[in-house]
C-alpha cells in the first residue's frame, strides 16, 4: 500500500502513512484477478454524527489510490458504493453521508456527477443545516488544518500531494464547467490543498450509481482485470 502511494504521490513518509491508516476502521483492497498483486486501495473511517435533529452515518474516505495502469476501471467505485449500500440497508431511514477531501478534480467529478446532493456543487446549494454540519465536522476532525474561510484543508509541507505530471489539468479540461468550479474553490490543489466536500447517498442515488458503474464495466470488459478483496476491518 505504501509503495502504491509513493508511485502517485510525492512527500509520502511511512510515519505519516501509518498515522492515517491507524485512524481508519476499514480498507478496500483491489488485486489483479488471479494474482496477489495489489493495485489499489481506499481507507475508510465511519462515524455516527448528528445532522440537525437526526442521526446520520458518515463515511470519510482517507488515502485512496489506483495504479495508473488501471485508471478508468470502476471496480473501486463499485466496491465503495456497495459498502455504503450495506450501511444504508442496516439503517434505511438515516442519512448516509460521504465526507471527501478532494485534492484532485477526478474524485470531485465522481462525486458531483453521481450524487446530486453534494457540495460544493454548481448545480445544488445545501441548506444551512448541512453547511453547519460540514463546518462542525471539519473543525472537529481536522482542527488547525481546516481553513473555514476557503473551505479547504491544508496539512502542511509534510503532507503528500499528487506527483507532478500525474492527472494534470490541461486548458481544455480546465474549461469544463464542473472542473472550473473545482478550481475556483481549490486553486491551491497543486500545492496540496484539499477541498472539503460532503455528499448524501439516497436510495435512488444507489440505483443510479450501480447502474452507471455496471454499464461502464461492460464497456471496459476487456480491460477489467481487477477483483475487490471486499471491505476489510482494520485491526
Amino acid at each position: 500500500m505504501l509503495e502504491l502511494m509513493c508511485l502517485c504521490y510525492e512527500g509520502v513518509s511511512p510515519e505519516r502513512f501509518a498515522v492515517d491508516l491507524v485512524s481508519k476502521q476499514y480498507v478496500i483492497l483491489l488485486f489483479v484477478k488471479g494474482t496477489r498483486r495489489l493495485v489499489g486501495f481506499s481507507t475508510l473511517r465511519v462515524a455516527r454524527e448528528r445532522l440537525g435533529s437526526r442521526t446520520a452515518d458518515l463515511t470519510y474516505s482517507g488515502d485512496t489510490v489506483i495504479h495508473p495502469e488501471f485508471w478508468g476501471t470502476k471496480t473501486l467505485q463499485s466496491a465503495f458504493a456497495r459498502f455504503l449500500l450495506g450501511m444504508k440497508l442496516r439503517h434505511p431511514f438515516r442519512p448516509c453521508l460521504w465526507l471527501l477531501l478532494s485534492g484532485g478534480y477526478k474524485t470531485y467529478l465522481i462525486m458531483v456527477n453521481h450524487l446530486p446532493h453534494s457540495f460544493p456543487n454548481r448545480r445544488w446549494t445545501p441548506d444551512a443545516t448541512r453547511r453547519s454540519f460540514l463546518e462542525r465536522i471539519s473543525r472537529e476532525w481536522f482542527g488547525e488544518h481546516y481553513d473555514a474561510a476557503r473551505g479547504i484543508v491544508r496539512f502542511g509541507a509534510s503532507h503528500y500531494r499528487v506527483r507532478t505530471g500525474v492527472a494534470p489539468i490541461d486548458a481544455e479540461t480546465a474549461h469544463r464547467p464542473d472542473v472550473a468550479h473545482f478550481l475556483a474553490h481549490n486553486p491551491g490543489h497543486g500545492d496540496g490543498d484539499e477541498l472539503v466536500c460532503l455528499a448524501e447517498f439516497r436510495w435512488w442515488d444507489f440505483a443510479r450509481v450501480l447502474i452507471r458503474i455496471a454499464l461502464a464495466q461492460a464497456r471496459l470488459a476487456p480491460r477489467t482485470t481487477l477483483r475487490p478483496a471486499g471491505v476489510r476491518l482494520l485491526p
